[in-house]
């Protein structure tokens, strides 16, 4: 049920990946075999098996990251606030995101990292783009950043996904909700795969409006990855 999956290759060598492809419409499948020792929070045991899955397949990833970076910390425990988002143990920080098939975790300890934020999107079709662009992105972003180079479809996606990375990783600090408006995505490198992101609102005194944040992206297949990180 779960395969792993080459990482995309947006984040530094001191954060740990593990990134699976998954079955989530296998039914046959021993959800307390495949992830023994992981458990379901409450408030998902009466949810649909697919939602199981996407939660625990994101969690066994954690796990597998560690083991393989940070091995005295695979036993860890992620848990989850009220707005549903992993609270992560003293000492790590760490991002999931999960996306139809693909499920992959980033952790990182404190001293290398103090945040991060990963996303992945199905790369949005044109039709979709058009139909949905204006929830998350202005006019003017969308129009800017076609000259980067992706089709229309994908700077849609790039701009959805890169806000989703940004609330990931500025979260901690916020500690509530802010929406897609906050920032603003002001230049993009195809060629590097690297993005500048601008908040238009102010969040924190740290990260006050003007403040820029520098993120990294990957088309693979039918997919689209970015990542942000406070340096530690």
């Amino acid at each position: 049920m779960l395969v792993r999956v080459a990482d995309p290759a947006i984040l530094p060598s001191h954060v740990a990946r593990c990134s699976v492809a998954v079955d989530l419409h296998d039914e046959a499948a021993d959800l307390d075999a495949t992830f023994a020792g992981i458990e379901l929070p409450a408030r998902l045991r009466d949810a649909a098996r697919k939602r199981h899955i996407e939660y625990l397949a994101g969690r066994w990833c954690v796990r597998e990251a560690l083991r393989a970076q940070l091995p005295e910390r695979a036993g860890i425990t992620v848990g989850h606030d009220d707005s549903r988002a992993p609270v992560w143990p003293d000492g790590l920080v760490g991002s999931i995101t999960h996306t139809q098939n693909f499920v992959s975790s980033a952790v990182a300890p404190i001293e290398a990292a103090r945040s991060l934020g990963i996303d992945s999107e199905v790369r949005f079709s044109v039709e979709r783009a058009r139909r949905l662009g204006g929830h998350f992105a202005r006019p003017r972003e969308l129009a800017d950043l076609a000259r980067a180079g992706l089709d229309e479809g994908d700077v849609a996606t790039l701009v959805f996904s890169l806000k989703e990375s940004v609330f990931k990783c500025l979260h901690p600090f916020v500690r509530g909700y802010f929406g897609f408006q906050v920032a603003h995505v002001v230049e993009v490198s195809a060629r590097e795969g690297r993005a500048r992101v601008r908040l238009v609102e102010g969040l924190t005194r740290e990260f006050a409006a003007g403040c820029e944040l520098e993120g990294r992206f990957e088309l693979g297949g039918d997919h689209l990855h970015t990542a942000l990180v406070i340096d530690g």
